[in-house]
């Protein structure tokens, strides 16, 4: 029987392989739709905080704003984002996400069968199950947030 030190050791390394499949999985979805994996988890952010401004998509992203002008340019082209002024400040500009149905629905075909596979495994789990792996991924999620930004202070 392992002993607690070895299950947290086992669990570590069960989490960083879990995070670098995770990479290669966005790698391998990005190119499928003709974008960098960076162009990609751009607009994921875009679409969970919109509007946002270029300045904050470069914070989240720990680009220069410069590197960000580049991301948004090319999604600009793809026709995924579109650059609206802030109506608070037209000093400003916004990032706002084009619904683009087909565009979505490629991506989500892509996603599909991870998806199914996730779904099928949650099934197995118990109502307070699933409670537990949202709380830990949840603390999880707050932990890599705050390294992120230990990590990029200068």
């Amino acid at each position: 029987m392992k002993s607690k030190k070895e299950l947290v050791e086992e669990l570590n390394q069960t989490i960083q392989r879990t995070s670098t499949l995770t990479v290669l999985h966005t790698n391998a979805i990005a190119d499928k739709i003709g974008l960098s994996a960076t162009e990609f988890e751009s607009m994921d952010i875009i679409s969970r905080n919109q509007p946002i401004s270029a300045g904050r998509l470069a914070t989240e992203c720990g680009l220069t704003t410069g590197a960000i002008t580049g991301i948004i340019d090319r999604l600009e082209r793809a026709g995924l984002v579109r650059r609206v002024n802030d109506p608070k400040d037209r000093r400003r500009v916004l990032l706002d996400p084009i619904d683009d149905f087909e565009k979505n629905k490629k991506i989500c075909e892509l996603y599909r069968p991870m998806s199914e596979m996730f779904n099928a495994l949650a099934q197995e789990c118990t109502s307070e199950q699933l409670r537990f792996l949202i709380d830990i991924h949840n603390k999880m999620i707050d932990m890599t947030e705050k390294s992120i930004a230990q990590l990029r202070q200068k």
